[in-house]
């Protein structure tokens, strides 16, 4: 995002949003670019996890190692 200009371009228009008249940020979510890109990364990183842990349990064909075998198939 640096790369690009994204972030510098963000935290220029919420520079600015503290000069507007009653644009108030209290109380209002975490407005930080990267802290808001980490969270979402995370999100989908958990949703693929679950994704693939679901196929795991519905799936013997994806019991593809010994410890995989023994947990979900009781061997």
């Amino acid at each position: 995002m640096n790369q690009v200009g994204t972030a510098r371009a963000y935290k220029e228009m919420i520079g600015t949003l503290g000069a507007i008249p009653f644009a108030s940020m209290a109380g209002t979510p975490s407005l930080d670019l990267d802290t808001y890109v980490a969270n979402k990364a995370l999100d989908g990183l958990f949703t693929m996890v679950g994704k693939e842990e679901k196929n795991i349990r519905t799936n013997p064909a994806a019991w593809t190692t010994d410890l995989l075998r023994k947990v979900f198939g009781g061997k």
